[in-house]
């Protein structure tokens, strides 16, 4: 029994250590800049990252990121309103997820929405703690 107990721990820690590492690299971007480049987030083979907001079900993820991901085994999404899921993806696999607190930089009014990692820029709302999507061209 113990034998399994500490894979399975050390597994725990590994994954909340890089979902708390992915949050705490965009709150220093959002508090250094006010803008996020997500590009420079996270692990090195992602190509999208989509965004969900509180209380998303596994359904509405799925419609979201195109494939199944249980969102309500790994997070706690589905009945938290203080933090915002980023989930990075390569083709049809998850490759990193982070439960990031809305206080942090506020994603909620682009959730539902994926970037590819080249368009991945995010801009903070005059006046508040959300983000917004920064289109191409804009400075």
């Amino acid at each position: 029994m113990r034998t399994l107990l500490v894979p399975l721990l050390l597994l725990l820690l590994i994954g909340c250590s890089e979902s708390d590492s992915i949050s705490s690299q965009i709150s220093d971007q959002f508090n250094q800049a006010g803008t996020i480049d997500l590009a420079h987030v996270g692990p090195e083979d992602w190509d999208r990252v989509c965004i969900l907001g509180p209380y998303s079900g596994n359904k509405e993820i799925e419609q979201v990121l195109g494939f199944p991901w249980d969102a309500e085994a790994n997070t706690t999404i589905a009945g938290n309103e203080g933090i915002n899921v980023l989930v990075f993806s390569r083709g049809a696999s998850v490759v990193a997820y982070s439960e990031h607190p809305r206080r942090q930089g506020d994603f909620s009014s682009v959730a539902s929405t994926c970037s590819t990692r080249r368009e991945a820029k995010l801009t903070r709302k005059p006046g508040s703690w959300g983000l917004v999507w920064k289109r191409a061209g804009e400075s």
